[in-house]
């Protein structure tokens, strides 16, 4: 009898746990969806409007998020401004902006400027710099310029992320940058979010933003960061998420 009804327990108990976890996995898509196409975490109505709407896989949220992009031109602007400055550490000038791209995402703009710095390497050299005055006050040292150019190029903010965690685990004493290139889930130059590994892959899957190489060896390394440029950059602790630049790291007239 025992049995019977811990039996019938769990079977009424299921439903309701697998709606909990299906509605987590829903809140997930729609902030990852928002990171990926806005490069912002949603507000809290945001989140709550989009909850209450029919559950859409991260692949139709990030084109929903394109559809809208295209009839908001403050929304495009406001788009552009963020992927400039994550991309770049600083401010686009209003020339820059004139050069709006019609339903373009975060994510689309962030990587088109990634291949601009890995073909300027000179202007990528004073990205590497951005990041290490904004987290260091200090230029980079031409060994770290040097280890920087060795690896894929990444966008300021992930400059900004991996060098804040390197800084973190070599206090005091703080050296020339080695190692692998790490960020951190609770990054202070990161907006981030959090990410089950299904709704992970399904993210990677609907921007493109696959590690390369063997994909055993790639989350044996703890590649889980889906991000623009983020493809051989390792996760603290193995964690999946998402990440676009923290709202107050790039002050407007950015030098």
């Amino acid at each position: 009898m025992r049995f019977a009804s811990l039996c019938l327990l769990a079977a009424l108990a299921s439903p309701s746990a697998t709606a909990i976890a299906q509605s987590a996995e829903q809140e997930e898509r729609i902030a990852a969806s928002f990171v990926l196409a806005l490069g912002r975490v949603p507000t809290f109505g945001e989140m709550e409007q989009w909850t209450k709407e029919e559950p859409l896989s991260v692949a139709d949220l990030i084109a929903r998020h394109r559809r809208q992009l295209q009839t908001d031109a403050a929304g495009r602007r406001a788009v552009f401004i963020r992927a400039w400055q994550d991309a770049f550490g600083l401010a686009p000038g209003e020339g820059e902006i004139g050069s709006l791209s019609v339903g373009a995402t975060y994510t689309d703009l962030v990587q088109r400027h990634i291949r601009r710095l890995a073909g300027q390497p000179a202007a990528y050299e004073q990205v590497v710099h951005r990041a290490y005055r904004r987290l260091l006050q200090r230029d980079a040292y031409p060994t770290e310029i040097d280890y920087w150019n060795r690896q894929p190029t990444l966008s300021f903010v992930l400059l900004a992320g991996c060098v804040e965690n390197w800084a973190t685990r070599n206090q005091p004493g703080l050296m020339a940058a080695t190692g692998v290139a790490t960020v951190s889930v609770n990054s202070g130059c990161l907006a981030t979010v959090r990410l089950s590994p299904v709704v992970a892959r399904e993210a990677r899957a609907a921007t493109g933003l696959v590690p390369s190489g063997d994909p055993a060896l790639a989350a044996a390394a703890g590649r889980h960061l889906v991000a623009p440029g983020a493809d051989q950059v390792a996760s603290v602790g193995g964690i999946h998420f998402t990440a676009a630049g923290a709202i107050d790291l790039v002050p407007p007239s950015a030098p």
